[in-house]
C-alpha cells in the first residue's frame, strides 16, 4: 500500500510540464546552451585551480604562515565547503524562482567569490595568531561563495539533459572552458606576479593584484555563463504568466519550515541517497581521486621551484603545455566515451596514467623530457575525472529517482562538493603535514635533500595511490551505458502507469 501511494505520487510529479523527465529532455543541448553553460566553467576552474595551487604557497611563502598551520587553515575551509554545499544543494532544490531553480544562485554568488578571493591573497600586516584568523575567514567565506554557486552549477547540468552521451558532451564543453580557467588559475599567476615584480611591485602587491584579476575572470564568466541560459523553466513562466502566478500562490501558502526540520528533512535525503550503492561508490571514487590531485597540484609549484630550479617563465609554459593537453584530449575522450562507455573509459584512462606516474616516481624526473612525458600521462588521467566522473553523477540522478520516487539533482550534485571539499580538505593537510614534517623553510631558496624527496614523493607515487582506489571504486560502480538505458526506460514505463520491478535493479542499490 506504502508503495501504491508512493508511485501515485510519483506519477503525478512526472505529469508536471517541468518534469525533468519527459521526452523534451531527451532532445540534443543547442549550441548556445553548451557554451554558456561551459563558460561558467571559466568561474569554476580559475578560482578551484588558484586555490589549489597556490593558496599554501602563499601562505607559506608570502604571508608567513607555518606550513602545517597553513594546510590546516586549507583543510577547514574545505570542510566548510561540504556543508554550504549540502545545505545549499537541497534549499536550491526545493526553491522556485521566475528564472528557475539554479540561475539565481550563479547570479548571486559570482561577485561575492570575485571580491573574496581579492581578500584572500592580501598579505596583511597583523600580529601571527590575527593574521591566522584573518586567512582562515577570507578561506571560508570563499568557499561559502563557491558552494552558492558551484552544487545549482552542477545540478543545472545534470536537469540541462538526460542523454547519456550528451551529458558527456556537455561536460566536454565545460572541460575545454575549465582548461581555459585552468589557465588563468595555474598559468597566468606565475606571469603576472613576476611581471609585475619586474616593474617595481613587491611580493604582497603582486599576489594581491593577482587575486583581483583572477576573482573577476571567475565572477564575471560566471555570471555571463547564468545569462546566456533560459532552461525550460524560464521559459515556461516568462511565457506563461498564470503559471508563474500559481507557483508563487503555492509558495505563499505553504507552512514557514522549522530550522530543525529543515536540517532533519536535508539530512534524511542525504543518507537516503547515500544509501545506493551506485552513489556510493561514484562519489568514493572522486574523493579519493581528488585527494591525490590536491596533493598534486598543490606540490607541483613547490616541485617545479625547488626539485627542477624552475623560475617563473618555465613554470608558466609547463603549466600552460598541461592546459593544451587537457584541450586536445576532450575531442578524443567524448569519441572514445561513446565506444566503451564512462566507467570503462576512466579505468583505462587513469590505469595508464598510474603506471606512469609510479614509473617516474621510482625513476624520478631530472631533465625536460622527463617532465614533458610524465605531463603527458598524467593529462591523461586528469581529463578522464574531470570530464566523466562529473557526468557519472549526473547519471546518479535517475538512478535515485527510479529508487526512492524523488528528483532532487541538487542533493545528488552537491555530493561531488562534498567530495572536492574532502578531497582537497585531505589533500591539503596531507601535504601540510608532509612539509613541515620533512622541514620546509619558506624563507629559504635551496631546500634540504629530505624536503626535496618527499616533494617528490608528493608529485608522483602518493597521489597514484589515492588514483588507484579511486580506480577500485568505479569498477565497483554499477552504472553502464546499457544500465542507465535501462533506467530510463523503467522512468517511461513508470509514467506512463505501468508498475515497475525494482528487482531487476538490485545491483544499483
Amino acid at each position: 500500500m506504502v508503495k501504491e501511494k508512493s508511485e501515485s505520487r510519483t506519477r503525478s510529479f512526472c505529469r508536471n510540464d517541468l518534469s525533468l523527465t519527459n521526452r523534451e529532455n531527451m532532445e540534443k543541448l543547442s549550441l548556445k546552451t553548451k557554451l554558456s553553460y561551459g563558460v561558467a566553467g571559466i568561474g569554476d576552474s580559475a578560482s578551484y585551480n588558484l586555490i589549489g595551487s597556490f593558496v599554501i604557497f602563499f601562505l607559506t611563502t608570502i604571508a608567513g604562515v607555518n606550513p602545517a598551520i597553513a594546510g590546516t587553515i586549507a583543510g577547514i575551509g574545505a570542510v566548510w565547503e561540504t556543508i554550504c554545499g549540502a545545505v545549499i544543494g537541497y534549499i536550491s532544490d526545493n526553491s522556485m524562482t521566475k528564472i528557475g531553480k539554479r540561475k539565481p544562485f550563479l547570479l548571486l554568488a559570482s561577485f561575492p567569490l570575485a571580491f573574496f578571493t581579492a581578500l584572500l591573497f592580501t598579505a596583511v600586516d597583523l600580529p601571527q595568531t590575527i593574521r591566522v584568523i584573518y586567512y582562515a575567514v577570507m578561506v571560508i567565506l570563499f568557499w561559502t561563495a563557491f558552494a552558492m554557486f558551484f552544487v545549482p552549477y552542477l545540478a543545472w547540468g545534470a536537469e540541462l539533459t538526460q542523454n547519456y552521451d550528451e551529458r558527456t558532451s556537455l561536460r566536454g564543453y565545460v572541460y575545454f572552458f575549465n582548461a581555459l580557467g585552468g589557465a588563468i588559475g595555474t598559468v597566468l599567476p606565475t606571469i603576472i606576479v613576476d611581471f609585475l615584480m619586474q616593474y617595481g611591485k613587491n611580493p604582497a602587491q603582486s599576489w594581491q593584484a593577482l587575486g583581483i584579476f583572477c576573482g573577476l575572470c571567475s565572477g564575471l564568466t560566471i555570471f555571463i555563463g547564468a545569462m546566456g541560459i533560459k532552461d525550460r523553466m524560464e521559459q515556461k513562466y516568462r511565457g506563461d504568466k498564470s503559471a508563474w502566478g500559481k507557483v508563487r500562490a503555492e509558495r505563499k501558502a505553504r507552512p514557514k519550515q522549522n530550522p530543525a526540520v529543515f536540517l532533519l528533512g536535508m539530512v534524511k535525503n542525504y543518507l537516503e541517497i547515500l544509501k545506493l550503492r551506485t552513489a556510493r561508490f561514484v562519489i568514493l571514487a572522486s574523493i579519493f581521486y581528488l585527494i591525490g590531485y590536491a596533493i598534486f597540484i598543490a606540490d607541483r609549484i613547490y616541485f617545479y621551484t625547488y626539485n627542477l630550479e624552475y623560475s617563473a617563465g618555465p613554470i608558466s609554459l609547463l603549466l600552460a603545455y598541461n592546459t593544451a593537453l587537457g584541450v586536445l584530449f576532450v575531442p578524443f575522450l567524448t569519441a572514445v566515451g561513446k565506444k566503451l562507455d564512462k566507467r570503462s573509459t576512466y579505468i583505462w584512462g587513469m590505469g595508464l596514467s598510474v603506471v606512469a606516474m609510479i614509473l617516474f616516481g621510482f625513476t624520478g624526473i631530472t631533465s625536460l623530457a622527463a617532465i614533458l612525458v610524465f605531463t603527458f600521462m598524467y593529462c591523461v588521467g586528469s581529463i578522464c575525472y574531470w570530464q566523466l566522473i562529473p557526468s557519472m553523477i549526473y547519471d546518479v540522478c535517475e538512478v535515485d529517482e527510479l529508487m526512492n520516487y524523488k528528483q532532487r539533482a541538487g542533493l545528488v550534485t552537491s555530493l561531488q562538493t562534498l567530495s572536492e571539499a574532502l578531497g582537497n580538505a585531505i589533500g591539503m593537510q596531507i601535504l601540510g603535514l608532509i612539509l613541515d614534517f620533512a622541514g620546509f623553510a619558506g624563507d629559504h631558496t635551496v631546500q634540504s635533500e629530505t624536503v626535496l624527496t618527499w616533494m617528490h614523493y608528493s608529485f608522483t607515487i602518493i597521489p597514484s595511490v589515492m588514483f588507484i582506489l579511486s580506480i577500485i571504486m568505479i569498477v565497483k560502480y554499477p552504472v553502464t551505458k546499457s544500465m542507465y538505458d535501462r533506467v530510463l526506460r523503467a522512468l517511461e514505463r513508470r509514467r506512463a502507469g505501468e508498475n515497475v520491478d525494482l528487482k531487476e535493479f538490485a545491483c544499483l542499490k
